[in-house]
């Protein structure tokens, strides 16, 4: 029988590249509102691609949210990370090479998390990334071997397609961001609990990072060949509109068991590629997006806190 008066706590972070602001500022409300760090909040943290980056940031570093947005506006995080090539933009613009260099990030993400490895963890972890030798997504759990560490974790599952390269780690396989396959994490991280937990009740807060528009006039689109699909984001909309479905199915599944927090960008006039959030400006923006989602969701959250 399932004990329901200690359930165990997920919190799941989608894929989102800079709009990760987003997401740490509804955790820094909800921690300015419980007076509890996020780590102690959850028993499991899975994140997809930059939610993987603050996954590994909070569970090694035990790091607040609150921690991490100051560390990203004062210690200017993101742009350290997000480091474009000195020479040669026009190649950037005609996408013949990634967009920021891989070097800086990795540097980056090693100072940030030093020499902390999987088995350093007190608490469960939960990371995809796509493994390009065995054509395969792949999850990094505390599990896992050889025992990574979580700076070499952090840089393959941010390591977007076409903004970086992908990354070699430890056992000489090169992955890439995991969100090309598993943006939403959520549903694959609560049956990965069961697992850990078959005897407990599990819950799951799932945090969004703004879904992404997109204007395509079907008159115009029936001249479409690839070129102009890709140029219109047709592999952007794939992965928004699986996403969907994973959520709708997630939440049919789960019921009151998971809080889903997403919303369309444009409803907040956020730019949404996925880089944009690098400036101090669009910064600011996603942070006071998160406290407004945090508000309007700040009744569901605090009935989802309570013990069944």
């Amino acid at each position: 029988m399932k004990h329901a008066l200690h359930p165990k706590t997920i919190l799941s972070l989608d894929g989102g590249g800079s709009h990760l602001l987003i997401q740490l500022s509804v955790l820094a409300c909800l921690e300015e509102d419980t007076g509890v760090a996020t780590y102690d909040l959850f028993d499991l943290i899975a994140g997809s691609s930059s939610g993987g980056l603050i996954t590994c940031l909070i569970l090694g570093r035990q790091l607040s949210a609150q921690r991490i947005i100051e560390k990203i506006l004062q210690e200017k995080l993101l742009e350290k990370i997000m480091t474009e090539h000195r020479f040669g933009r026009l190649l950037n613009r005609l996408q013949v090479r990634p967009k920021y260099q891989g070097i800086p990030k990795k540097l980056a993400l090693q100072n940030e998390l030093g020499d902390l490895k999987l088995s350093s963890l007190d608490k469960q972890i939960f990371v995809p990334c796509f493994n390009l030798n065995q054509d395969q997504l792949e999850i990094f759990t505390n599990d896992s071997q050889p025992d990574f560490l979580l700076s070499e974790i952090a840089d393959a599952c941010t390591a977007a397609p076409s903004y970086y390269p992908p990354v070699q780690m430890k056992d000489g396989g090169w992955r890439i961001d995991g969100g090309v396959g598993m943006n939403n994490p959520g549903f694959s991280a609560y049956l990965y609990a069961q697992r850990c937990w078959n005897d407990c009740t599990i819950k799951m807060l799932s945090i969004g990072s703004g879904w992404r528009s997109f204007a395509i006039k079907g008159a115009s689109a029936c001249g479409y060949g690839g070129v102009q699909w890709s140029a219109q984001g047709i592999a952007s909309i794939i992965l928004r509109e699986k996403m969907l479905a994973n959520v709708r199915t997630t939440e049919a599944v789960l019921g009151n068991q998971v809080l889903y927090i997403n919303h369309y960008l444009k409803d907040y006039d956020m730019p949404d590629q996925m880089d944009s959030a690098n400036n101090t400006i669009v910064q600011q923006k996603a942070l006071d997006i998160g406290q407004r989602w945090y508000a309007l969701h700040r009744g569901q959250i605090q009935q989802w806190l309570q013990p069944e």
